[in-house]
This record gives structure tokens, sequence and C-alpha cells, in this order.
């Protein structure tokens, strides 16, 4: 093979490495600001007044922990409604969907990981926590809510960035959610583990900055835990309130566990090809090498 050749071949395979990492980060949604990933809600689609206006959620990554902050008027055990069965409406559950399916489908498989961090919230979840191989429900109807989200934009909630800027419109979210029932707590699942709330001077510490988009709510909600909890890849997080007179969803990505120092990964895909023609054109180089060095 002639150097030229090899060069030509080093180029290319660099060049999809490069390619693949730049597609990856473009990829993830969201609005990142000081490595949070932010999804802004519409500040007005809140029906029933400040006490049900979500105005947004961030997440943010480490290295073994996920944080997650939520901001806006309802408080963490809910506001009083005469209506409410328990004379409560607060938030529901926040799901994580990594798969490639729609909010519904991944329900149906029991196929989301689902998060309570509300006590006193009307999740059928036995405690608050993280759990895995969820089905989502609704208690809307318990909480004078809309029976589906077809009747919320019926009402004429329909809002730029409706369920936040990563599902901006009806059409999203109904391509996303469906127009039926407001699946908006843990149904059924598996317990893997706790989370734990945070004050707002530690969510600020770790960088939390609702207000450089204008969007600190009266309350902000916050938590952490650990990162092997939840799965990893590209997702979609998205929470709606108790009564769904409003929700946000956040998209993103979570990076898979580093390898153990003793583990080399198997070359997979694209990414393989390229490991394969890097290793092949060193080898070649060194083939040219001994050559020039017998020759000589």
């Amino acid at each position: 093979m002639k150097l030229r050749n090899i060069a030509t071949l080093i180029a290319g395979a660099t060049a999809t490495l490069c390619l693949m990492s730049a597609t990856g980060q473009q990829a993830n949604a969201g609005t990142i600001y000081k490595d949070w990933n932010y999804g802004i809600d519409a500040f007005n689609d809140g029906s029933g007044g400040s006490g049900y206006e979500i105005k947004g959620m961030a997440i943010r990554e480490t290295s073994d922990s996920i944080f997650v902050a939520l901001t806006g008027g309802t408080p963490l055990t809910g506001t009083y409604a005469s209506g409410a069965a328990d004379k409560n409406i607060g938030w529901g559950d926040l799901f994580f969907n990594f798969t490639d399916q729609t909010f519904k489908a991944a329900s149906d498989t029991n196929s989301l990981f689902g998060i309570r961090f509300a006590g006193t919230n009307d999740s059928m979840a036995s405690s608050t926590g993280v759990y895995k191989n969820v089905q989502a429900t609704t208690v809307t109807g318990a909480n004078q809510g809309y029976s589906t989200l077809k009747q919320y934009y019926d009402y004429g909630w329909n809002r730029e960035n409706t369920q936040g800027t990563d599902i901006a419109t009806k059409a999203d979210a109904y391509a996303y959610l469906g127009q039926g029932s407001i699946l908006n707590v843990i149904g059924s699942g598996t317990k893997v583990g706790d989370i734990t709330m945070l004050t707002a001077s530690a969510l600020s510490a770790a960088g939390l900055d609702f207000s450089h988009f204008l969007a600190s709510g009266e309350q902000t909600i916050g938590f952490q835990l650990n990162k092997s909890l939840l799965g990893f890849g590209d997702y979609v997080a998205n929470i709606f309130l108790e009564c769904g007179n409003d929700g946000v969803a956040v998209a993103g990505a979570i990076l898979p566990p580093a390898p153990a120092p003793h583990e080399v990964p198997e070359p997979t895909g694209t990414a393989g090809m390229a490991l394969v023609a890097l290793a092949f054109v060193g080898s070649q180089l060194h083939k040219r090498f001994q050559e020039k060095v017998t020759l000589e």
C-alpha cells in the first residue's frame, strides 16, 4: 500500500470518528447552560393559575450522579384544592424514557424509569425513590383535572413551548404523549434506589440558574440520585402535575459508565469499522518500515 493511500485512509477513519462525536453532541436536545440541560416551559399555560404553573426543568449529569430541578408555582407538598379527592393537588412523578418508543408505548411495555420525589402525591409507588420497569397511570380524575391531553388543549391552553422547549408544539405533544389520558404517576414498577432532596442553596452551588432564562418560579425543587440507578443513552424526561394542568419535558443523553481499566470494549458499528481501519493502517506502516530497514 502506498504511503499516500495510507494517509488518506488515516484521514478518512479519523474524520469518521470526529463526525460521530459531533453528531452525537448534535443529537442531544435541550439547552445546555453551565452543565445543566434545561427545558423551559411556557409561562402562561398552567390552567388554574400560578399555583399550577411549571416554568422549567433542568437535569445535570456528573460522573456518578444525576441532578434534577423543577421550578414553578407548585410546592413540593402540593396546594389545597377542594375538588381533589384528598383536597390536595401536587406534582406527579418524573419519567425517563430511554427507548425509541413513544411515551405510551414505552409505558405499555413497562420500559420506563420513574422517580417519585413528592411523598404526598397520589403515586402508586410505595415510597419516594427511583423505579425501573415502570408502567405509568393517571390520577387526573381524582384531582379535578383533565381526562385527556386533548381536553387540555381543547380548553385553549395551546402555547409555544407547551411542554417545554423540547416538546414545543401541540403536534409534538400528541406525537410523543398521545391525545388520550395524561399518564402522570407511577402505576407499577420495581424500586431500585433512593433519592436525596436538595436545598435551593445546594442546587445553586451545583450551578443551577433558572434566572438565566427568566424562568425562576416561586418554588424550586431539586434532588439527586446515583447515576447507576437509571439507564443510559438518549432519553426524554417528562412530568405533569397531578391534575394535568401543566407539564414539561427535557430531551438529552446520559453517558454510559466508563469501563474498568482492564476492560476494553469491542468495537461495533461505524466506530468499530473506523477503529479497525486505524489498526490496519498502523500495521501497514509498521510493515513498510520493516521492509525499508531490510532493504537498507
